[in-house]
């Protein structure tokens, strides 16, 4: 028998509710005047079919008065209407009658699990909407529109699904977890209005829109739709890697992106917006040509991220302020694959490293290095084809750099190359290094693994000062270079027609390594060059003025030719051999020997333009004086073909003979070794 207390409740019941879900409601166990959780129907009139007109304005509210009683089982609008409750997929339509705009009040909070408009323009006020599982959140149909200022939380990440429209203005929502975009297009009427760790994914067409002046941080970025930025600043600050797809617009206005966080960021697509791109932190990966949208000046890379490029693109922007090393020292400007071109003017704030893991990087716009150091690393290759001002280079990657392009490189800090190669390639009357000191290795690497090569003659001022240390190389490449000084004990290389002049200035210099090639070097201007060691090559050293000081050390070369009054000084307490299979000295020039020392000190050619066998007082012998000596008194001695002012006792014959023997085998050992 039921008690009083339960046949009310029956009765009461059956007034509000058609039987089915009467029934359910014992079956379930529930309160007679609530419905399980389920698919209801905004719905203001009652039973009456239709939602309750155009514009069905009411209360959303959890609790069971009867005035806000508003939602119904019927998609009709049919049913006797109940009071919400939690945990509910929410519909807005009940027949097709709501067709205008009208607000629904949110009191307190209401839990909710999908929201989804059908019908009208609905706009949420008030109060907090909280989701609670993972199904589509809201879905806005075709053609509709919904805004929503209710405070949204929950904690399985929010989802815009349909292809309408969903408009949000609160920027107090705090759910967590992604916001997804599967559809139509979301809209951000206030700034701040996705909380800062969401991660953010916008569908192939789908659209996230900032609105004029709105500016938004999120978590991470992926997808393959459209977010427009308009003149707000967006920024994404997520630690994981990422890839979006989609385009970046502004709809004409000047929007910021902003790329912060740790992680990496790839923006594959063809980007419209015009404003700037500023990567505070992480990296952006940049693998199509307008990954940053259009041409913009004022772009900025921080230090600690980086900007890289991949996929064989040419991206073009006005102008990059960089500073610092990049991830892990690899470059704030990185070429992570293919052979990439950056159109772009660089401004370097503190000292910044540029690198190219493989493949090319070139860099067409000038570098203005300020009072820094730009440092180059990486095993690939970098090109940079604008001018180079001020500041000083660092190369310390395996790679090559080149400098090229026809605009000269102002910087006058200097070269400095730690490993690798720098090419000298600039074009027409341009110059590659503008003065100051260059350094070939840092003497702590392996023979030759620092290289400085001329791909074009006259590359370096000449006032500029080269320092091969004992791991670098400078090859002429069968080219041309003048220089004041030259110092170290590494190697030059001059192929087989190289030309290398030194002394310019009347600088003086002392070199200690070696040569190879069948070029020329030069010795210009009234300063001394000194052998630091002994030196042999194939090819012809010219004197023109000035002091060749051997100081104790032997040359030996393919031809020596004198062009201009010369000494060559033997050095006053060591024993020095020159040795040539050339010997030429121009009309009207006199060359002084000095230091030389009989029987201690010898000079030996095997072959003289000009010059008779065992002659004095001729030219071309009286041409040379040794000190203490006229000229008259030096001869060219047919059996030994040593170049000396005292006969040689003939004791001596077979000793001078071997010493002549053993120096052209040296020679040609030389010649096979290289």
């Amino acid at each position: 028998m039921k008690s009083k207390l339960q046949r009310l409740i029956y009765r009461k019941a059956m007034a509000f509710m058609p039987l089915p879900v009467f029934l359910a409601a014992i079956l379930l166990g529930l309160p007679a005047g609530s419905i399980a959780q389920t698919t209801v129907y905004w719905d203001r009139n009652g039973n009456t079919a239709g939602a309750g007109g155009a514009s069905p304005s009411g209360t959303w509210i959890n609790n069971n008065s009867a005035p806000n009683r508003n939602w119904s089982t019927s998609s009709a609008g049919t049913a006797n209407t109940a009071r919400w409750n939690d945990g509910n997929h929410a519909v807005f339509s009940a027949g097709n009658d709501a067709t205008g705009n009208y607000t629904v009040t949110v009191s307190g909070t209401v839990s909710v699990g999908a929201i989804t408009i059908e019908e009208g323009t609905p706009t949420f006020s008030g109060g907090v909407l909280n989701f609670g599982d993972s199904t589509p959140d809201f879905t806005v149909n075709t053609g509709r529109t919904a805004t929503v200022g209710s405070q949204i939380t929950g904690s399985d990440g929010l989802t815009k699904a349909g292809a309408g429209t969903l408009i949000l203005t609160n920027n107090t929502n705090s759910w967590t977890g992604p916001l997804t975009i599967s559809g139509g297009l979301l809209q951000l009427n206030s700034s701040n209005v996705i909380p800062d760790a969401a991660d953010v994914t916008i569908a192939s067409g789908a659209t996230l829109l900032l609105n004029w002046g709105v500016s938004e941080t999120i978590g991470g970025l992926t997808g393959a739709g459209t977010l427009n930025i308009r003149t707000g600043t967006f920024t994404t600050i997520g630690a994981a890697d990422t890839t979006f797809s989609g385009v970046i617009a502004d709809d004409g206005g000047y929007g910021t992106f902003v790329k912060s966080g740790a992680g990496t960021l790839t923006l594959s697509g063809n980007n419209t917006y015009a404003g700037v791109t500023n990567i505070t932190s992480g990296a952006i990966v940049a693998a199509s040509n307008t990954a940053l949208g259009g041409s913009t000046w004022g772009n900025t890379i921080s230090s600690g991220a980086a900007l890289h490029l991949q996929g064989g693109i040419n991206l073009t922007e006005g102008s990059f302020a960089i500073s610092g090393s990049g991830l892990g020292g690899t470059g704030v400007l990185r070429n992570l694959s293919g052979n990439n071109t950056l159109n772009a003017a660089i401004n370097v704030g503190t000292a910044a490293t540029i690198g190219s893991d493989s493949g090319t990087l070139t860099a067409t716009g000038d570098f203005n290095l300020g009072s820094t150091t730009l440092t180059v690393t990486g095993a690939g290759n970098t090109t940079l084809q604008g001018a180079v001002n001020n500041g000083a280079v660092l190369m310390n990657g395996t790679g090559t750099l080149t400098f090229a392009g026809n605009t000269s490189n102002g910087f006058g800090g200097g070269l400095t190359i730690n490993q690798g190669t720098v090419q000298l390639n600039k074009t027409g009357s341009a110059i590659a290094i503008n003065g100051g000191a260059v350094a070939v290795g840092d003497g702590i690497g392996p023979v030759s693994s620092a290289n400085l090569v001329l791909l074009g003659s006259n590359q370096m001022a000449l006032g500029t000062t080269v320092t091969i240390n004992s791991d670098g190389r400078f090859a002429l490449n069968n080219q041309s270079q003048t220089l004041n000084t030259i110092a170290g004990s590494g190697l030059i290389d001059l192929g087989t027609s190289g030309y290398l002049g030194l002394g310019v200035y009347s600088g003086s210099s002392t070199f200690g390594g070696s040569v190879t090639g069948s070029g020329t070097i030069e010795k210009l201007g009234s300063g001394t060059f000194t052998l630091g060691s002994d030196l042999a090559f194939d090819g012809t050293f010219i004197l023109d003025a000035g002091t060749l000081a051997l100081n104790g050390s032997n040359l030996i070369a393919d031809t020596l030719h004198i062009t201009g009054n010369s000494v060559i000084d033997f050095g006053s307490a060591l024993a020095s051999t020159l040795s040539v299979v050339n010997f030429i000295i121009d009309a009207g020039v006199s060359l002084t020997i000095a230091n030389w020392s009989d029987t201690v000190d010898y000079f030996f050619a095997q072959q003289w333009a000009g010059a008779v066998f065992d002659l004095r007082g001729a030219a071309p012998m009286d041409q040379i004086t040794f000190t203490g000596f006229a000229g008259s008194d030096t001869q060219w001695q047919g059996y030994d073909s040593q170049i000396t002012p005292v006969p040689e006792p003939s004791t001596y014959g077979a000793l001078l003979i071997g010493a002549g023997l053993a120096f052209t085998l040296y020679r040609r050992l030389r010649r096979r070794e290289s």
